[in-house]
């Protein structure tokens, strides 16, 4: 039995098409990989209370982690509306098509900020990717595997931020841990 776009739609949650959202935006970039799936997630959950309530984030081995999150990344998958290649999550078609005709979740406001954080994050590695989260949402790095690795690479991790023009340089310095000046003399350092 094939169901249709519109049997489809009827059983999908806030959270399915919040994670739609999330690659529709942008041109239907593909997200890359898990890591920034599920802090791109948690930081549409950390401005949208639906998203929030509906993700439930908990610390993990890199930090906010949503079970709910990925398991509505396996159903979207599995119903076709999104496919994984080489460790990238894209929009298929028929998930466009979904998000279409799926009665909107979001409001203009959020929509725009759920383009920004995909923005914001999808073309930073995944230590960039984790300093920002980490440092900036210490209440999660309790059972991180990687913290460590990645908290000893902060200042050259946070310069890259600051030369991707990604944070303002008082963020910078804050997540490299140094005050402003100190940080741009690391930055001004040819070696780093």
């Amino acid at each position: 039995m094939e169901f249709s776009i519109e049997d489809i739609v009827e059983d999908l949650t806030d959270l399915d098409l919040a994670i739609l959202q999330l690659l529709h935006a942008g041109n239907n970039t593909p997200l890359k990989g898990t890591v920034a799936f599920q802090k791109e997630m948690f930081l549409m959950a950390d401005y949208i209370e639906k998203i929030r309530e509906l993700a439930k984030f908990i610390p993990h081995i890199f930090g906010p982690y949503s079970e709910a999150a990925e398991k509505g990344m396996r159903n979207l998958k599995s119903l076709g509306l999104v496919e994984e290649k080489y460790h990238e999550y894209q929009i298929t078609p028929n998930g466009v098509a979904a998000l279409s005709k799926a009665k909107p979740a979001f409001t203009e406001e959020q929509v725009e900020a759920i383009r920004g954080y995909k923005e914001f994050l999808n073309d930073l590695s995944r230590d960039e990717i984790l300093i920002f989260v980490y440092v900036s949402y210490p209440d999660f790095i309790g059972k991180s595997a990687v913290y460590e690795r990645v908290i000893r690479k902060r200042i050259p991790t946070a310069i890259s931020l600051y030369k991707k023009e990604k944070v303002s340089l008082e963020k910078a310095a804050f997540l490299a841990g140094l005050p402003v000046e100190k940080f741009l003399d690391h930055a001004r350092d040819p070696l780093n």
